[in-house]
């Protein structure tokens, strides 16, 4: 079963025709189909969607894991008090090129088992959800996957990913330290060239043009 087949599923829990499922998470009818048919892979606001308006956890529809809804459903009640909200913002880091950031607004928010969070180390207030766009962190990240941000860490160890400000653009790379006060954004897409950024002298993470906004600390393919 992948991802589609569970989507199917909560509908048929649901006893939701493809129509009234549509109507009820703000999706489009034939944007539903194609996913259902499996023309196209699920976006991260379907997901959003899912999460909104069926109390679906995002983690499930996308590995089989964990509990299925986050509160009364079919499959019986998960206490609200082993989650966490998480904040998503409305801001693309991009895997290409570059790309400007849009408002920084809160647009939803994904819940996290507080358990899962806690083995990781890993503070709620600390943490956001943005998307990806672009392909250059292919095969880690995709376009429009959605990644758990920790923004306290922002002093950068190499061979870590991180989201970062550069030149006023938003990027995800792997941080590589050079000597002589240097960073490399690196990407994992063999197609797209490394960056080479030099730290003002004393600096241990920020240069005039590049700012770390936090580590990449999961992804959607993991939670």
């Amino acid at each position: 079963m992948d991802a589609a087949d569970r989507v199917r599923k909560v509908i048929s829990d649901n006893k939701l025709s493809l129509k009234d499922f549509s109507e009820k998470i703000g999706v489009q009818y034939r944007t539903v189909q194609r996913y259902i048919a499996k023309e196209r892979a699920l976006s991260s606001d379907f997901l959003q969607a899912m999460t909104d308006h069926m109390d679906v956890s995002a983690s499930w529809i996308l590995s089989g894991k964990g509990d299925k809804y986050l509160g009364e459903g079919p499959n019986g009640r998960t206490s609200n008090s082993d989650f966490v909200s998480i904040q998503r913002f409305d801001i693309a880091a991009s895997a290409g090129h570059g790309a400007l950031s849009e408002s920084e607004i809160g647009t939803g928010h994904y819940a996290f088992n507080r358990t899962w969070l806690a083995r990781r180390g890993l503070n709620p207030d600390d943490l956001a959800v943005i998307a990806v766009r672009g392909d250059s962190m292919e095969p880690e990240l995709y376009d429009q996957d959605l990644i758990l941000l920790d923004r306290s860490q922002t002093s950068p160890r190499d061979g870590d990913m991180y989201v970062v400000r550069y030149s006023g653009d938003l990027f995800v790379k792997r941080i590589q330290v050079v000597p002589g006060n240097k960073v490399e954004l690196r990407s994992t897409n063999r197609f797209y060239g490394p960056i080479m950024v030099t730290l003002p002298q004393g600096e241990t993470s920020n240069a005039l043009d590049l700012t770390f906004i936090g580590k990449v600390v999961a992804s959607m393919h993991e939670w």
